[in-house]
């Protein structure tokens, strides 16, 4: 009988996690309990193995739980941008009128041997997990969901993964915002993401290149860089488009942070915006309808997210999860400003007196 067939019928025992490393049970035990004889070596190689396999440390070995805390946990990666910090006081005000409190969890969750550090608050006090910054390959929300643990997926999906998820449809996002550019006669695109191994980043380009397609301009004409939702990422990206041979006239950026990045690129090498050049922005945060930055965004309804995933969690909570998972898709709006306009001024190539 294999390991998966043997789990479906019964929970993972500790004497699995000890076979599956060729380890005496007693090893396993002390490995788990962090024993001062245990090697680090070891006691990693325990930990990612109860991980993967699905083990769950017996009641006896944790700290007791109430049977309802009324405590939500939050997972975000790291807070360096607006739209997260607006999500998250959302959250917290809608959970709150529910009667719920919520504590923030700040780690990327996609190291399965990190997970064991946050297992005595998961198992022991939280009634549920809201993840609003998942990757595609998070094995964090997967055993979470085995572990029958509530929660929902906000702004990200996560490949194979079949729970609650609350996000726009970023395939027509990333459509709007490159059929915004080529209806201004931008053809030469540059798209400026945030981390590749995420379903947002994913799902725009594709819906860029599809409307590309759909217009008939070559995908060869598209400039794609990945990054981090910063500005730092936004202008050194910006500043390489600029130097190319044949520079971009519109960029799309991944959030507004990164748009002002772009900004700042075309301020430094002072390009004109928008007469050269055309910069779209996601999100719509309210630094972009200020005088000073006027970015054309793609708003996502942020605080209706944050809403629809405290109402789904809460279900999740009080009815259980046995009906099937919900996946809610809320509206976008291109917002136009100063930062989009009919191509006037395109950028020179470098080959351009050759």
């Amino acid at each position: 009988m294999t390991m998966s067939s043997r789990s479906a019928k019964r929970p993972v025992r500790l004497s699995d996690v000890a076979a599956h490393l060729r380890l005496s049970v007693s090893t396993v035990s002390r490995a788990l309990s962090g024993h001062a004889a245990i090697s680090e070596e070891t006691r990693l190689a325990v930990h990612a193995a109860a991980s993967t396999l699905g083990y769950r440390l017996p009641a006896s070995n944790r700290r007791p739980r109430k049977a309802a805390t009324r405590l939500i946990g939050v997972v975000v990666g790291a807070l360096h941008n607006s739209f997260m910090i607006q999500l998250l006081t959302s959250l917290h005000d809608e959970l709150q009128s529910v009667g719920y409190q919520m504590t923030l969890l700040i780690d990327p969750m996609n190291d399965s041997r990190n997970l064991f550090a946050f297992r005595p608050l998961i198992e022991g006090y939280l009634d549920g997990l809201v993840f609003a910054t998942a990757t595609l390959d998070s094995v964090v929300v997967r055993e979470m969901h085995q572990r029958g643990i509530p929660l929902v997926l906000v702004v990200r999906g996560v490949t194979d993964v079949n729970v609650d998820l609350v996000e726009i449809d970023n395939v027509d996002a990333g459509a709007v915002a490159v059929e915004h550019l080529l209806s201004l006669g931008h053809r030469r695109i540059g798209l400026i993401l945030g981390p590749e191994n995420t379903s947002t980043s994913r799902d725009r380009l594709i819906g860029v290149r599809k409307q590309m397609i759909r217009a008939g301009v070559p995908i060869i004409s598209l400039e794609v860089r990945w990054g981090e939702y910063t500005s730092a990422a936004g202008l050194s990206h910006a500043l390489s488009m600029f130097d190319a041979a044949s520079p971009v006239t519109g960029i799309i950026a991944g959030n507004d942070t990164i748009a002002l990045g772009v900004l700042d690129a075309a301020n430094r090498r002072k390009i004109a915006v928008p007469a050269a050049l055309s910069i779209v922005g996601f999100d719509d945060m309210p630094f972009a309808s200020s005088s000073l930055v006027s970015l054309t965004s793609i708003r996502q309804p942020v605080e209706m997210m944050a809403r629809v995933a405290a109402r789904l969690l809460i279900q999740r909570i009080r009815y259980g999860g046995s009906s099937e998972p919900i996946r809610e898709i809320l509206p976008i709006a291109l917002i136009r400003r100063g930062s989009t306009g009919a191509l006037q001024e395109p950028l020179q190539s470098k080959d351009a007196g050759l």
